[in-house]
């Protein structure tokens, strides 16, 4: 590709595209960059050739021509840039947010399940343990696994001294 612009700009210094009269364009739309450098391949072939008339000439005067209007539709296209960065402001301010009614509501009060009321009647320290437990990444599905090993441990270690697990006394703030 650097071979090929070095050819390009060789041709284009030694003016063999300066005298190029202004074509008028063929369509509206402006051409692709793959379209230009197909064209550019052209020119390349012909020059490594060492083909400079004008067969060579018309396809770098339409090359420089397809350039220009290419970027004069780019510019177009970006009449609002600053900096060649577009602006992506909005037109207009945004609408003020609005929340919108639901379906929620008050729900209604469920007694809580056996294990949940057992949960309550677990000492501090039975607790704390459960809790660190969860909080050491075990899946959820492990919880109630978990809940009734430290029971059991709790239980076996009450039976052994001989005093019953006791719910632990409310603590003032």
């Amino acid at each position: 590709m650097r071979k090929f612009l070095r050819i390009l700009a060789v041709a284009l210094a030694t003016g063999a595209a300066a005298h190029a009269a202004p074509i008028p364009e063929k369509s509206a739309t402006p051409p692709t960059m793959s379209a230009i450098a197909i064209k550019m391949n052209g020119v390349m072939k012909s020059l490594s050739t060492s083909h400079t008339g004008e067969r060579t000439q018309k396809p770098q005067k339409a090359v420089l021509r397809d350039l220009d209007a290419l970027i004069a539709a780019l510019e177009k296209e970006c009449q609002g840039c600053k900096n060649g960065i577009a602006s992506n402001r909005p037109k207009k301010p945004a609408a003020d947010s609005n929340i919108h009614g639901g379906t929620g509501g008050v729900g209604d009060l469920v007694d809580p399940g056996a294990s949940e009321k057992e949960w309550a009647k677990l000492t501090p320290r039975e607790r704390d343990r459960i809790l660190q437990s969860m909080s050491e990444g075990f899946p959820p599905e492990y919880r109630t696994v978990l809940e009734r090993y430290y029971r059991r441990l709790a239980e076996e270690q009450s039976a052994a001294s001989g005093k019953p697990a006791e719910a632990p006394a409310a603590e003032a703030p």
